[in-house]
């Protein structure tokens, strides 16, 4: 018999390299983008060590269920409550084979992002606990799905395992905090100056731990019990699995109860490097400092296009300042907020840039529709730079000539029809 199919023996090596190879190519298919992106954020990258849980978790609980459902059923040989068994070494031996795969590959997979996140002279440091808590968030899912498949020993569970740990992701998208210390992936990723809380880190870290060690003691345990057929008693097995449950079910409950803090903020408005054009301060965190620039850029092709000072707010802030208040779309203390992302983009949209210039976001109940018309056109304008609807044949001159003639009028919604440009 060769080495190499000694490490699967029962079973096909299929069951094994064709779910890790999954794995691996749907976490790197999902961060492949971030690999080239300018302005890389460490914490963001650490992040997704569990932040690609959401489809390689399901792989691997599922096929390490439909793994020991192949070598536990009932009509197998070695399964009989009379075969020998060896309890726990079955199931590290199984288990070293399920892991070494399903969570090598899931590592694997996150190793070029980490390796080029640092080769970008990414902002900030490795995060080497979150990292972590992936790791043993990917071992925990590999070590239910192996028990639960020990425990039903039926095909049919297979798939319904699959269903729920992808459903995880549904409580971490709508739980927000709730559910953040017990579910592997969170509802966003940390950006600049912002990280995950140590108590949220450690929480996690134990968290899956325990789940791990405790599903990989009730495998052993049942087992261990199929060759004296205690397991053919119902209340025994459900005792056993009670028994193993106490401690990850207590962990549930107190993350439920106490709710950690999922972040922390370690960004000040302290740390701002500020430049003022046109009447416009602009101001970013000191680690985007290689980004104010491209700022000032981005929101001064619009503000050219406008043509005059804003009235509606003073200054462009980095988001990264003013984590600790939420982004509306609107000036806040006088300042538009902007997200500076990784991928060197700078989003104005989100910061309400043009709503604010036109002021149709301040305009309650309806307006004359030819009016409703024309904020539309002057909102295309300002974004794109090409007349249309009443602007189209004039020239961006006369356009900036109309705006500051009538913009008071547009911030306070009380343009008319007649005064829309005539040509």
């Amino acid at each position: 018999m060769s080495t190499r199919r000694s490490w699967f023996w029962p079973l096909n090596s299929l069951f094994v390299v064709l779910p890790s190879a999954a794995i691996f190519a749907v976490v790197l298919a999902r961060t492949w983008e971030m690999l080239s992106w300018p302005y890389p954020v460490w914490v963001q990258a650490s992040a997704h060590w569990h932040q690609q849980f959401v489809f390689a978790g399901p792989i691997a609980a599922a096929m390490a269920c439909l793994w020991a459902v192949r070598l536990g059923g009932a009509d197998r040989i070695w399964a009989q409550p009379q075969a020998p068994r060896m309890g726990s070494g079955v199931v590290a031996r199984h288990l070293r084979l399920l892991l070494g795969w399903f969570v090598g590959s899931y590592v694997a997979a996150l190793l070029p992002l980490t390796i080029t996140t640092a080769v970008n002279g990414a902002i900030g440091a490795p995060q080497p606990g979150v990292m972590a808590s992936g790791v043993l968030a990917m071992s925990a899912a590999t070590a239910v799905g192996y028990v639960v498949g020990t425990l039903v020993r039926s095909l049919a569970v297979v798939p319904l395992v699959a269903v729920i740990f992808y459903g995880l992701d549904a409580f971490a998208a709508y739980g927000t905090d709730t559910f953040g210390a017990v579910i592997p992936q969170l509802y966003t990723d940390p950006v600049v100056g912002l990280a995950e809380s140590t108590e949220l880190v450690v929480f996690r870290l134990a968290f899956f731990f325990v789940v791990t060690a405790a599903s990989v003691a009730l495998a052993a345990t049942v087992l261990r019990s199929h060759s004296t057929g205690r397991h053919q008693s119902r209340l025994v097995r459900v005792g056993d699995v009670a028994l193993y449950a106490t401690a990850p079910v207590a962990l549930i409950v107190t993350a439920l109860i106490t709710t950690p803090h999922l972040f922390q903020i370690e960004a000040s408005a302290d740390e701002r490097i500020c430049r003022t054009v046109d009447g416009i301060e602009y101001c970013v965190h000191e680690d985007n400092t290689p980004r104010l620039d491209q700022m000032i850029t981005e929101f001064g092709h619009v503000l050219h296009r406008y043509g005059t000072t804003p009235i509606q707010f003073d200054g462009v802030w980095d988001h990264t300042l003013l984590l600790h208040t939420p982004m509306n779309g609107q000036p806040i203390d006088g300042a538009l907020v902007a997200r500076l992302e990784p991928d060197g983009s700078v989003d104005t949209l989100s910061s309400g840039l043009i709503p604010s210039l036109i002021g149709i976001t301040r305009c309650a109940g309806s307006l004359p529709g030819e009016v409703e018309t024309l904020y539309g056109n002057l909102a295309d304008y300002l974004s794109t730079g090409r007349p249309i609807g009443v602007f189209n044949g004039m020239r961006p001159d006369e356009i900036r000539a109309w705006i500051h003639q009538h913009r008071d009028q547009l911030d306070d919604c009380t343009l008319q029809p007649q005064d829309l440009p005539r040509r």
